[in-house]
């Protein structure tokens, strides 16, 4: 009977751990408290299912789409990790990580970009982390490439060809560093001016195709903001659309269509 009884309890907890997942943040206490945004799955049921800081579980309201954890009882300086634990279909995400110190040896030495490279160093990587290339476009972060870290003590460079990345006029990039245990680092935010010529189309009124000025990156969200089509080129067919009002994503500027 104990026999079976502990066989059912270990098949739930496997159950539990199946169908979780884990959200680490480490660093030192700067004075701040953190803020986290966490998906609704409808019917008062949320992403975050518990919340650990330096593993003791806090009290914390997480029955809303984005709440606060306080870090108060902290002193300053003293080592903090946050654990969100939550559901697998799901993610969590943690606003302004920023404000803890990072607690890793991991530095950015440099960061450039240029029309046609963007070049960094690194130092004090570890095994089996990656590096995520961040570009702000439509108000919002968006990764464009993901790499492994190289690894190792020693200064680590990179280059990446970016002929195709820029959009008009300002652009701002920084690259995110992800350690295995899920700790990021971020570095500074780099802005380069690009000389290519702003993204112009035709019609806003749209029968079967929209035409760019150029060859670019673009993307066609209906009404809702669901995307309908997605890529690069000149011409972009949108005859197999139902007629009403679509935004064109390009050249990081919004535009409204309505489709015939």
């Amino acid at each position: 009977m104990k026999i079976r009884f502990l066989l059912g309890y270990l098949l739930f907890f496997v159950a539990i751990a199946a169908d979780a997942g884990i959200v680490v943040l480490s660093g030192t206490y700067q004075g701040k408290n953190i803020y986290v945004q966490n998906p609704s799955l409808g019917a008062d049921n949320f992403c975050v299912t518990e919340v650990l800081v330096n593993d003791i579980k806090v009290n914390q309201n997480i029955k809303s789409s984005a709440f606060e954890i306080d870090l108060s009882h902290l002193k300053m300086n003293d080592p903090v990790t946050i654990k969100l634990i939550h559901k697998d279909e799901c993610k969590p995400k943690i606003l302004n990580p920023q404000v803890i110190k990072s607690s890793s040896s991991f530095t950015f030495n440099s960061f450039q970009v240029t029309e046609e490279h963007m070049t960094w160093s690194t130092k004090g990587e570890k095994k089996d982390g990656k590096m995520i290339v961040e570009h702000f476009l439509y108000n919002s972060w968006q990764p464009i490439k993901e790499l492994p870290a190289k690894g190792g003590v020693l200064i680590n460079n990179y280059d990446i060809d970016v002929r195709n990345v820029h959009h008009s006029s300002i652009n701002k990039y920084r690259i995110k560093y992800v350690e295995p245990d899920g700790q990021v680092i971020y570095s500074n935010i780099v802005e380069y001016t690009s000389k290519v010529e702003k993204v112009t189309f035709y019609p806003t009124r749209v029968s079967d195709k929209i035409t760019l000025s150029r060859e670019a990156d673009y993307e066609v969200l209906d009404a809702y903001g669901t995307s309908v089509k997605k890529g690069r080129g000149k011409e972009i067919d949108i005859s197999n659309q139902p007629s009403g009002v679509y935004y064109l994503n390009v050249d990081n500027q919004t535009n409204k269509i309505y489709k015939k």
